[in-house]
């Protein structure tokens, strides 16, 4: 069962397919273990472990990832370190608790498209 939404799943695949690799986003979204999920109040860490993560530190920033719902706006980051990755948006404004159950619209910029 895939703990990601729809529009995070196309949030990894823009950060994580050129470090990370097409296969190991695929699997990660598919069958990663949930880890943890903490809501801020302007945005949002969600937590996950698959064994295909690597061990090493890396921050997935580019292209710039943005997500918008209704007068929400925020940006994407992916941190991955010691086979977990944490998805972060980060909004502008408060983000509501529902954010992850609405249609959230994904725009890359500066992606080499």
């Amino acid at each position: 069962m895939s703990h990601f939404r729809a529009f995070e799943v196309e949030v990894l695949r823009l950060l994580g397919n050129a470090t990370l690799g097409e296969a190991v986003v695929a699997a990660v979204c598919r069958d990663a273990e949930l880890v943890s999920f903490y809501h801020s109040g302007v945005g949002y860490f969600l937590t996950v472990r698959h064994h295909l993560l690597p061990k090493a530190r890396a921050v997935l920033s580019q292209p710039m990832v943005l997500g918008q719902v209704g007068e929400v706006a925020g940006s994407y980051l992916v941190f991955v370190q010691d086979n977990e990755l944490m998805l972060e948006y980060a909004g502008t404004t408060d983000v509501p608790e529902s954010v992850r159950d609405l249609p959230v619209r994904v725009v890359a910029q500066g992606a080499a498209t």
